[in-house]
């Protein structure tokens, strides 16, 4: 079968160069998390699978369910942090700092709610929790609940740029960091917050 290979493509190094161009290519595409399906989230809770559907239709109301939950302990983590705070920029600071060291604290759940595909069913139906904290961020940041494009672009550059510190910081071990999360999060909300 090797010599068949090397016959179509002339060499050894084609037949590996073509490889690794499919496998990136299939790396590459976006797709949603994989999850367990209803028999295993029932056996490893010690449940029947009959008692798992008892309380969720289906899987896919069961995966909203836990991003639903995932979302609460973030805004409830929020909601604790600008509790003290007196200023908007210290309410932007505690929010994107939380919002960090949760995501930092919480990897998994971080994936799931920042770094995985939404499931288009959900979309259709008009089901995706936790998108209102950029209308939140964004009335923040204009002072006003008529908030701009302007405004609005700018919180989705920050929370690009705050996603973006997370995810290195969760996936890039090998990085040598000379800081602080907190101070890195201060840095960009300098960059972001200059009005």
């Amino acid at each position: 079968m090797n010599s068949q290979a090397n016959s179509q493509d002339g060499s050894d190094d084609g037949l590996k160069f073509r490889i690794v161009s499919v496998a990136a290519g299939l790396l590459s595409e976006s797709k949603p998390i994989k999850l367990p399906t209803m028999r295993e989230i029932a056996a490893s809770a010690g449940v029947s699978l009959g008692a798992a559907y008892r309380h969720f239709d289906s899987q896919e109301d069961l995966f909203f369910a836990v991003i639903t939950s995932l979302f609460e302990d973030l805004e409830m983590h929020i909601k604790d942090a600008v509790a003290s705070a007196k200023h908007r920029r210290d309410t932007m600071g505690a929010i994107a700092t939380t919002y960090v060291l949760w995501g930092l604290n919480n990897p998994g759940g971080y994936q799931i709610l920042f770094e995985t595909t939404d499931d288009p069913k959900l979309l259709e139906r008009g089901l995706r929790p936790g998108l209102h904290l950029v209308e939140s961020l964004t009335e923040i940041i204009s002072g006003t609940k008529k908030v701009s494009e302007r405004d609005r672009q700018n919180v989705l550059s920050l929370w690009a740029s705050l996603h973006g510190l997370v995810s290195l910081r969760n996936h890039k071990l090998g990085m040598q960091w000379s800081s602080t999360a907190e101070s890195e999060v201060r840095s960009i909300l300098r960059l972001h917050l200059r009005n």
